[in-house]
């Protein structure tokens, strides 16, 4: 049996700003995504999604970043 290790993932604002513009192309994420700290931790993604309207909730973004197809990846 595997052990599953913490690791602190984060990704930089433009980052996040590139994987939703890739994702939504028709939405306004610019507006958005300057209210997103610098860092912004995926670990809180859920809080940022209730505080600044981020689509998805954490384990999605984390699914997507095992596919190399997340925030992580841009």
């Amino acid at each position: 049996m595997s052990k599953q290790t913490n690791i602190a993932v984060f990704y930089d604002r433009t980052q996040v700003r590139k994987f939703l513009e890739d994702r939504f192309p028709t939405g306004k994420w610019n507006r958005i995504t300057r209210k997103l700290p610098p860092v912004v931790w995926r670990k809180k993604w859920n809080t940022y999604a209730e505080k600044y309207g981020l689509p998805y909730k954490k384990s999605y973004i984390q699914n997507l970043d095992s596919k190399d197809i997340g925030p992580a990846s841009y």
